[in-house]
């Protein structure tokens, strides 16, 4: 099958083939994880590795000189078929004379220049002109129910057979940090034989090497463990984690928790884990956190919420400490007036 004009990141791996490549192609979007794989791709199949460092060039967008790119792209392979270059941050070359616009007009057909770009405005001269003449490839970041089969694929590729709770959980603790997932089942790989891997394999050769995550911190306040929480806080503010976000997800836990006290005024747990989307691993734990609180609790946790933003967004106190006296209220025995 032939290459389309335009493909995702999956019809990439089907279509591209070696042997009939365009000379321009458009590799754009915010996964830079399937951006990196496609340029390696192309590394491996386009160019002979012995004739690399005569036949392959790469350049950063913000540096280099239009003249610099038009020199590489018109010189002909050496002892090869094809000549390959890569332009990184295409969108950030300065280019008055328009030197790369009239290059795509006639590119050279022995040459196969890639153009990468995260967030390519299509309104301007230059990729309104990529759109025309050359190959587009979008690397879109995977919604959250894609997760689960990338990952069931990835590990069915390393001869790994996940239960469907230790895919869970690998989907719940890495999200969508793609580069990560398959950092953990290169691990797993090593641990695994033809068997199924359940899910305590998996708590015990993840949880016991990755780093701290914002949901242990959910976890922490969600069990009232103040100590907990405020190290867990201390650490994720310590590692560079947005004020903001760390709020949000409170608030995204927080709504899950209230809409669980509504839903078992009319269904069991086990309907109303069913119909929140909570793991099935997770139902006994989070329902166990569930009866620490009070729905006036959770209720006044959004009072709590709607300060923290306000000081957050222009309060004159340390970010540190407003999320600091959030965790402090929240894990209070009663942090609401009777």
């Amino acid at each position: 099958m032939p290459e389309k004009s335009e493909m995702t990141y999956d019809e990439a791996q089907r279509l591209l083939r070696p042997e009939a490549l365009s000379p321009c192609y458009l590799v754009y979007g915010e996964e830079r994880f399937f951006v990196d794989k496609i340029l390696a791709w192309f590394l491996e199949k386009a160019v002979d590795p012995a004739l690399r460092d005569f036949n392959y060039n790469r350049y950063d967008g913000a540096k280099v000189m239009p003249e610099e790119i038009l020199l590489s792209a018109k010189s002909y392979p050496m002892a090869g078929p094809k000549r390959l270059i890569v332009l990184d941050d295409v969108d950030k070359v300065i280019d008055p004379k328009e030197l790369v616009l009239s290059y795509l007009t006639a590119p050279v057909a022995s040459t196969t220049l890639i153009f990468v770009a995260q967030k390519p405005d299509m309104r301007t001269k230059l990729f309104l002109k990529l759109k025309k003449q050359a190959t587009l490839i979008h690397c879109r970041p995977l919604f959250d129910n894609e997760i689960p089969p990338f990952i069931r694929r990835e590990a069915k590729q390393r001869g790994i057979l996940l239960s469907e709770d230790a895919l869970l959980f690998l989907k719940e603790h890495l999200g969508k940090n793609l580069g990560l997932i398959q950092t953990e089942l290169e691990k797993l790989s090593l641990h695994s034989g033809k068997e199924e891997v359940e899910l305590a394999t998996v708590e015990q050769i993840i949880s016991g090497e990755r780093e701290h995550t914002i949901f242990e911190l959910l976890d922490a306040v969600c069990e009232k463990n103040l100590e907990k929480g405020l190290r867990l806080n201390a650490f994720m503010l310590s590692e560079g984690e947005p004020p903001l976000k760390i709020l949000t997800m409170f608030i995204w836990q927080f709504r899950i928790l209230a809409g669980a006290k509504e839903a078992l005024l009319t269904m069991s747990e086990q309907t109303a884990g069913n119909q929140l989307k909570i793991p099935p691993f997770r139902l006994t734990v989070f329902f166990n956190r569930l009866r620490l609180w009070k729905s006036i609790e959770i209720r006044a946790a959004f009072d709590l919420f709607r300060e923290a933003d306000l000081q957050l967004k222009g309060g004159q106190l340390a970010h540190a400490i407003v999320l600091e006296q959030l965790i402090l209220k929240l894990c209070a025995s009663g942090f609401i007036s009777p």
